[in-house]
């Protein structure tokens, strides 16, 4: 068998070496550039909704910064499961990114299957708002705190119902975790809707009633409806009288966050880019005031910050979802 050896000489190994070079910038141009067409916002929620309304608020800020379009997309569906497995499996390039509640990410993987690993397939980028839930008793009990609240689940065990909107979602998995860190019992009745909750209170169907708190705060109206507490780890700046629960059970926080990502793998530089994006849209008083209506109060954070929340919150409501046997 014949054998050609070829030997590259200085000029085409300088030509090859070009080629790299050349490639090298055309591969770090699109990052620079960035972005130079319309960035997608997937919301796993229908129109209308909190989480909805907030990244509507967002976009017209997002493009002044990124100067360019900005499209907010509902793909609802599965729990927040279709949204999610959308932007985890799109292309990490920044053009594509998820703005959600913290249950697509801790309590969704835990209630049955999804197509995505939330803690692998995602690129944290900002922590946008947190909102608390808020506990309100009813007529039927003579309860004026959470103390009064536990002393009486105590002393009947099994015998206080509680209203919630749905099973698995963070008004539910809020009194399941108060439940087991003060160590009483209380029996769980779902409704559709909060505002079947709210009925359900009012009537004297149940004893005590849990929802996000702009939802369940108008129950407070009426004058036999008492504020027990909110789940923040501090009192919520809307409603600075009504204790945290925190305040009597140490160590109790439970709160709905939400929060942007993108497809694991996008450039930090990208990722760099939609953050400053997100958290100069954030400063206009309109977005404040839209977060706030909903009872939620702004925070940002750094994406490493973002990720030891999702990790911290993946564990915590993991094990809690599981000691319940909850399924969707």
């Amino acid at each position: 068998m014949n054998r050609v050896a070829l030997t590259i000489g200085p000029s085409i190994g300088a030509a090859i070496l070009g080629i790299h070079v050349a490639t090298a910038a055309l591969a770090a141009e699109p990052i620079e550039a960035f972005p130079s067409r319309a960035v997608r916002i997937v919301v796993p929620f229908t129109p209308g909704g909190g989480t909805d309304l907030i990244a509507r608020k967002l976009q017209p800020g997002m493009q002044e910064r990124l100067r360019q379009p900005v499209v907010v997309e509902n793909r609802a569906g599965g729990n927040a499961r279709i949204g999610a497995n959308t932007v985890a499996k799109a292309e990490p390039d920044g053009y594509t990114v998820l703005l959600t509640t913290s249950g697509a990410f801790v309590i969704v993987p835990f209630l049955g299957t999804v197509a995505y690993d939330p803690l692998r397939d995602f690129a944290p980028v900002t922590l946008i708002a947190r909102s608390p839930v808020l506990l309100v008793a009813g007529p039927r009990i003579a309860v004026r705190s959470i103390a009064d609240l536990v002393a009486l689940a105590k002393s009947a065990p099994g015998r206080l119902i509680y209203a919630s909107s749905g099973v698995g979602g963070p008004p539910h998995l809020s009194v399941e975790l108060l439940k087991q860190a003060a160590g009483f019992d209380m029996l769980m009745v779902p409704y559709s809707s909060t505002g079947e909750v709210n009925v359900a209170l009012l009537r004297g169907d149940v004893d005590v009633a849990v929802g996000a708190l702009s939802a369940v705060a108008p129950t407070l109206q009426q004058k036999d409806v008492k504020a027990l507490g909110v789940t923040s780890a501090k009192r919520a700046p809307v409603m600075p009288d009504v204790p945290a629960i925190a305040e009597t059970v140490p160590g109790y926080e439970m709160e709905t966050w939400f929060a942007v990502a993108a497809p694991a793998g996008t450039p930090r530089p990208i990722i760099d880019k939609l953050r400053a994006a997100v958290i100069g849209a954030l400063r206009d008083p309109a977005v404040a005031e839209a977060v706030a209506r909903d009872g939620a109060e702004i925070s940002t954070s750094t994406p490493q910050e973002l990720e030891a929340l999702m990790r911290i919150d993946y564990a915590k409501y993991g094990a809690l979802v599981k000691s319940l046997n909850i399924k969707d």
